[in-house]
């Protein structure tokens, strides 16, 4: 059997330790007579199936001097990370089938899978819809309006017509005259250094209005890159009133607050922006009881060259998908969510809100999955396989690494 592999005493998903065995690309039963298996002792880690990233960009078409789809797939496979799901503001925008066409023959045979989302409005300028039915149909597995919100009357439109495609709905709710030209969290930090500030109340509101339109169409949607208590409450009781609505939250956003704004670094320069230490922790608990169903990394890699001018004219986000799962591991410890929580924050509930089948350990499932390993010392971000090498995790310190991923049973390189 080509590819047999072994790894002993490896605890899963679901908290039990057992030994799997992987060949020809698939879990098997433990086979008679392993001489020639590649064993590794598992003891004391962790395997689970490669995670679905909900939000990442990937710099290509349209600024590939920054990043590839090449180089982006090879850095997430490498870090446990086997689908991305790509937004629609690439440079063309994809609202058109050609454009999904394009960058699906780029992504094709690539070291992960790559997802698209159509755009809602045309070119993404919120003033018309694009054909949604034309995108679906080209292989789009939602639409989306990105960064801020559309006018809401062409916003309850676009609702009404994507519930009657049965597709979902990602939209990241934040209110665009709210949030203006903001850089930063409108708070302490912004005000002493003199940045112009996106209130919560832009988030607030704008989930507000994403809510109440999700209920009166009965649209699905899901509200990306949550940052605010205010709208976590406001999903919270969408919830309970039955609404279609789900959320995530970008993994930084769970580590870091405004005030890594003090020394006016641009890895902190993010879109959506830092907020409070009490808005952190409400996401923390969010997570814990449910409320947020998945983490994400919004990767959106920069070249040095986008982070050189003063911080308000520098180009938001980092290279953040190599430390997804290491920083939802390092988490699960702190805050002790069992690992049945992790798996379904990283792969089950993207994987339905995708409408992708999720990937399992089971006997006869393709061998697609990550080996995580508990560090003795806690360490900081270093060598990013990303072609973009500045991240906000460049400072926070993290207790688990990926040791090895495997797809369909083949090991991607070493993250």
């Amino acid at each position: 059997m080509t590819g047999l592999t072994c790894l002993r005493d490896v605890t899963l998903a679901d908290g039990q330790t057992t030994t799997l065995w992987m060949a020809e690309g698939r879990f098997i039963t433990p086979p008679d007579g392993a001489a020639d298996a590649k064993v590794i002792n598992a003891s004391g880690a962790v395997f689970l199936p490669l995670a679905v990233d909900l939000c990442a960009r990937l710099r290509e078409p349209g600024a590939s001097h920054k990043a590839t789809i090449a180089s982006e797939t090879r850095a997430a496979a490498a870090a446990g990370v086997g689908t991305l799901c790509l937004p629609p503001d690439t440079n063309p925008v994809i609202d058109q089938p050609a454009v999904v066409d394009w960058i699906g023959d780029r992504a094709r045979g690539e070291a992960a899978e790559v997802k698209l989302l159509g755009a809602l409005t045309q070119a993404l300028d919120g003033a018309a819809l694009a054909d949604l039915g034309a995108l679906l149909d080209a292989g789009c597995v939602g639409v989306a309006q990105p960064r801020r919100l559309p006018r809401a009357s062409l916003l309850r439109q676009a609702l009404q017509y994507a519930s009657g495609l049965g597709c979902t709905v990602h939209l990241d709710p934040v209110h665009a005259d709210l949030a203006g030209q903001g850089v930063a969290h409108a708070g302490r930090p912004a005000m002493l250094a003199g940045l112009t500030g996106i209130p919560a109340s832009a988030e607030a509101i704008g989930t507000a209005v994403a809510l109440e339109l999700a209920r009166d169409t009965g649209c699905r949607v899901h509200l990306g890159r949550i940052t605010s208590a205010r709208a976590i409450a406001l999903i919270a009781t969408a919830k309970q009133d039955g609404v279609a609505v789900t959320c995530d939250v970008s993994a930084h956003q769970l580590f870091l607050t405004d005030e890594a704004l003090s020394g006016l670094d641009p890895a902190y320069r993010l879109d959506p922006p830092l907020r409070t230490e009490a808005d952190r922790l409400a996401l923390i608990q969010a997570v814990t009881d449910g409320t947020i169903n998945a983490i994400c990394s919004d990767r959106q890699p920069q070249d040095a060259n986008a982070k050189t001018d003063p911080f308000p004219m520098t180009e938001p986000g980092g290279s953040t998908v190599e430390l997804l799962v290491p920083a939802v591991m390092t988490l699960a410890q702190t805050e002790q969510w069992p690992l049945e929580r992790v798996a379904q924050l990283l792969v089950d509930a993207p994987s339905r809100i995708l409408g992708c089948e999720s990937l399992t350990t089971a006997v006869g499932a393709v061998a697609s999955g990550v080996l995580i390993n508990p560090l003795q010392s806690p360490t900081t971000a270093h060598a990013l396989r990303s072609a973009g090498q500045i991240t906000p995790f460049q400072d926070i310190s993290l207790t688990w690494q990926v040791q090895q991923a495997w797809r369909a049973g083949q090991p991607m390189a070493s993250a």
